[in-house]
């Protein structure tokens, strides 16, 4: 099922249980998720196409750049770790997102507002 967000959309494309979820992202060029973290979760992200921008939050809770990942990349995002997804480019993003833990639900986010970002 597709689910349309402000930066793009997200399709489900597998489930096991409520402890593994496989998603798509797809982040429209210059648009970008919150700042966020799950508390009962970890994820892989593995860009299928285009150019992913990744932040985090450093311990003086400033913005911090973990990296710039191209076609083929993988980054892993641990449980309770702030990351922020960012497509700067100019062309769609493709992302695939392995979500494991003890409960894969939508409502395991914490967002925080980062100056604009």
């Amino acid at each position: 099922m597709k689910v349309d967000r402000t930066w793009g959309h997200y399709t489900v494309l597998h489930t096991d249980g409520c402890e593994v979820k496989l998603k798509e992202l797809v982040v429209e060029p210059g648009k970008r998720l919150s700042m966020q973290k799950h508390a009962l979760r970890s994820e892989l992200w593995f860009v299928a196409h285009g150019q992913a921008t990744v932040y985090s939050i450093d311990d003086s809770s400033s913005t911090e750049l973990l990296g710039v990942f191209g076609r083929h990349q993988h980054l892993w995002i641990h449980r309770d770790s702030w990351h922020q997804l960012c497509n700067d480019s100019d062309q769609e993003l493709r992302m695939i997102e392995i979500q494991y833990g003890l409960d894969c639900v939508e409502e395991d986010i914490v967002r925080m507002d980062v100056n604009g970002r």
